[in-house]
């Protein structure tokens, strides 16, 4: 397939300049130009990527309620493991670390005593976004930064869905891969061989066999992040807040696999479209997270839907009356609706899954996965 070449840009520029040199990259190669190249990628620039004038929508956008009740859970897991002294919590892509700082006011608010004990440390590879918040917290710019073990709990929210992936797709002689070409001026896909045998293997530790035609993506980044992550953590928990779903249901999705990006609250799969102004992602693998963070001591807390989180962690105890038609009144309708968005059947409350790794502790029981019959892993 033929794509229109966007205008030009850095991160663009670079894209054509290696692909020029060595022929067709991989697209992990393009992605990670096309999002994370410092100075042109999507997620390296100052534009505004949040929000009304932004590209999409966080929980955090939904509503401030999100941030209490991850407090309310990181607080149980403080319990969980004793309540130990110091307790880091280390956010990764940690964007404008609004989520820290709402979980680090509800501390402050309701819990005094973890609030002493709390160490925060922000993780973001934007410069335009690594700076002192109002609570003068931690920031880094990779994980493998913080050189020390931490106990306490590694979070994420929507980050692993942007990390970059390969794209492969199933022929008569096997898999392949495609990679990214550039000819007359237009992308187009190129298949041949795939570019690291982890890609085959992939599907093969999976016990997957992809139909013939049918196209997927595979995500070593999500597989290298969770190593890191486990390697990082001595004790506690991590946390992955995402798109997603098991494997069996993930690779069963369609035959064009789950590429989306996001543009201006609009939503297309072509990654050739204005290269470094829109996101792109795919959806997580929560068994290949499971899998490789058992490598590293990470043992399934429990998995769920975002819905079912926080109907467990009690979010319906945060509505407000309202029944006037005072200015007060329509504010808590407002604020009511927030939270109807986030645990809405077939929004984002189901179609974002919540998934929590756990090392060093015996049998923990989290309130999030109090509701709904939660499982212990994907």
């Amino acid at each position: 397939m033929e794509y229109p070449i966007p205008v030009e840009n850095s991160a663009l520029d670079e894209i054509i300049g290696r692909i020029n040199k060595k022929g067709p990259i991989t697209f992990a190669e393009f992605m990670d130009v096309a999002l994370y190249r410092e100075g042109g990628g999507y997620y390296m620039s100052a534009r505004d990527r949040w929000g009304k004038k932004g590209d999409y929508i966080t929980n955090l956008d939904v509503s401030p309620v999100f941030s209490r009740m991850l407090a309310k859970q990181i607080h149980q897991m403080w319990q969980v493991i004793g309540e130990p002294d110091p307790f880091y919590l280390v956010e990764a892509g940690a964007g404008r670390g609004y989520l820290t700082e709402g979980i680090a006011d509800t501390v402050s608010e309701l819990y005094g005593g973890f609030s002493k004990t709390l160490k925060i440390c922000l993780v973001e590879k934007n410069p335009f976004l690594r700076k002192p918040g109002k609570k003068g917290l931690a920031w880094y710019d990779d994980i493998s930064r913080l050189n020390h073990p931490v106990t306490g709990c590694i979070c994420s929210q929507e980050l692993l869905d942007a990390l970059p992936f390969h794209r492969v797709v199933e022929r008569e002689d096997g898999l392949k891969e495609i990679y990214v070409g550039y000819k007359n001026a237009i992308f187009v896909d190129v298949e041949d061989k795939p570019s690291k045998e982890g890609l085959a293997e992939y599907f093969r530790d999976l016990g997957i066999s992809l139909f013939m035609g049918q196209r997927a993506e595979v995500n070593l980044s999500a597989k290298e992040w969770i190593g890191k992550a486990g390697a990082l953590l001595k004790e506690g928990f991590v946390m992955t807040i995402d798109y997603g779903m098991p494997a069996s249901l993930l690779y069963r999705e369609g035959m064009m696999g789950t590429l989306l990006c996001h543009y201006r609250h609009t939503m297309n799969d072509d990654p050739y479209r204005m290269v470094g102004m829109q996101d792109i992602t795919c959806h997580v693998d929560f068994t290949t997270l499971k899998n490789e963070g058992i490598k590293s001591g990470l043992m399934p807390a429990g998995f769920t839907t975002q819905r079912n989180f926080l109907l467990g962690l009690g979010i319906l105890e945060e509505l407000k009356e309202a029944g006037g038609a005072a200015l007060k009144d329509y504010e808590a309708i407002s604020f009511n609706q927030g939270i109807k968005k986030l645990v809405m059947p077939g929004d984002i409350g189901d179609v974002m899954k919540v998934f929590i790794q756990s090392k060093g502790v015996k049998e923990p029981r989290l309130l999030g996965f109090s509701f709904g019959g939660a499982k212990e892993g994907p």
